[in-house]
């Protein structure tokens, strides 16, 4: 199956009161670095990025930035793909919804939807939602679940797109997870791969396991 990676990075980071996606990890890499790079390593086909209109895109990588701006298409070395979303102050659905479209227009036989914010998903935890859906031919959608329920990433198969296009304001791809019409796979991840950086607190945690994790090796 055909996987395209929808990264949601047009968020507009109201409570933590700066730009999380350039927040500087302590590689030097920007936040949202890490996670486009996770799903760069990924088994995806090719990864769309979300962005607001106003997005320096200083957050990626240089080789992807160059890739991007200089191709007009998805056959770029980077498999990355930008686009932009003019109507995401209106929730997430709209960013959700921008990203699809360019997914129909490759011609995906399904889309993953990630966060930016979460840098500490890894290529491995991309690669088991993929197969978990491929693996499950009868489910709609395969989605990672910790003990607060189904989460991003999230996987659906192309016969769902037009209930993702159906949403609305803030409904995010969990009004669908939790419609018992749609049938799901559940694959369990670690919860430090549901970290976001939505506030400061929240954001020391990632810095914090990422030195530790550093200082274990």
């Amino acid at each position: 199956m055909r996987l395209t990676g929808i990264l949601l990075a047009a968020g507009k980071s109201t409570r933590l009161g700066r730009d999380k996606l350039t927040v500087a990890m302590p590689d030097g890499r920007a936040l949202a670095a890490w996670s486009l790079q996770a799903a760069l390593d990924s088994e995806l086909e090719q990864v769309i990025c979300v962005v607001k209109p106003e997005d320096s895109l200083e957050w990626l990588p240089e080789n992807v930035l160059q890739a991007t701006v200089n191709s007009s298409n998805y056959r770029n070395e980077t498999k990355v793909q930008i686009a932009v979303s003019t109507e995401y102050s209106s929730g997430m659905a709209a960013s959700l919804q921008c990203g699809l479209k360019e997914a129909k227009e490759y011609g995906a036989e399904g889309v993953m939807i990630l966060l930016a914010d979460q840098p500490l998903i890894r290529a491995q935890d991309i690669n088991q939602v993929s197969a978990a859906l491929v693996l499950n031919k009868q489910s709609d959608y395969a989605a990672a679940v910790d003990g607060e329920g189904r989460k991003p990433p999230v996987a659906f198969r192309s016969h769902m797109f037009d209930h993702l296009l159906a949403l609305v304001g803030d409904e995010g791809a969990r009004k669908i997870m939790r419609n018992d019409a749609f049938s799901g796979t559940q694959v369990n991840l670690p919860d430090f791969c549901f970290w976001d950086a939505d506030t400061e607190a929240e954001l020391k945690r990632i810095m914090d396991y990422v030195n530790e994790s550093a200082q274990m090796k």
